[in-house]
């Protein structure tokens, strides 16, 4: 005759154990992921490379959009803003630069309004003159000392992205290929809730 076994209950309690261990470990796999990414982020690592074209701003500088004139300052608040800054007068290779930016945002399709082109200059030139009667949504303004001592922009004319909060927030080298431009605002503007 067989003994009967006092400890029957112990497969239940396995089971009940198992059970409190699944939620905790899909807790832990949901949170790795963030504590990994908090660990690297505190400890200072940034990735070698972007996919960017330009060259990220960092911090963002924000630039006030009033010293620029009521009439641009309107036009240009709440949207992004692709800047043409250089030191040199706005000439015909300026006036080619504005005229690949039209491009850029014309090709933006339904994204284009929440774009405005900006050209930052002391005087107007004849070349500029024309492109504006051509292209009436372009801002044209000079730039205060704020703007031009953030933007440093040299002798070549060269683009600038300021976001709709009126930061400088990326910048190009002059002659930065168009479709770089593209590609980056079009990733700006399809991860950004404002503007």
């Amino acid at each position: 005759m067989a003994t009967p076994t006092l400890n029957r209950p112990a497969p239940a309690a396995a089971g009940r154990a198992r059970g409190h261990r699944m939620p905790l470990l899909i807790l832990l796999a949901c949170l790795l992921p963030v504590l990994v990414g908090g660990g690297l982020h505190l400890a200072g690592w940034r990735p070698a490379a972007t996919s960017n074209h330009g060259t990220l701003v960092l911090p963002p500088r924000p630039l006030p959009l009033a010293a620029l004139g009521p009439d641009v300052a309107g036009k240009a608040a709440g949207k992004w803003l692709l800047v043409i800054a250089g030191d040199a007068p706005c000439a015909a290779a300026c006036a080619e630069l504005a005229a690949r930016t039209r491009a850029v945002q014309v090709s933006l399709n339904r994204d284009m309004g929440r774009l405005r082109r900006l050209i930052l200059v002391e005087a107007p030139t004849p070349a500029l003159d024309d492109l504006q009667a051509r292209q009436p949504d372009l801002l044209i303004a000079a730039p205060d000392a704020a703007w031009r001592a953030a933007l440093a922009a040299g002798d070549r004319h060269r683009l600038f992205v300021l976001d709709p909060a009126g930061r400088l927030m990326m910048q190009y080298a002059p002659g930065a290929d168009p479709k770089g431009v593209r590609a980056d605002l079009e990733r700006l503007l399809k991860s950004s809730w404002i503007g």
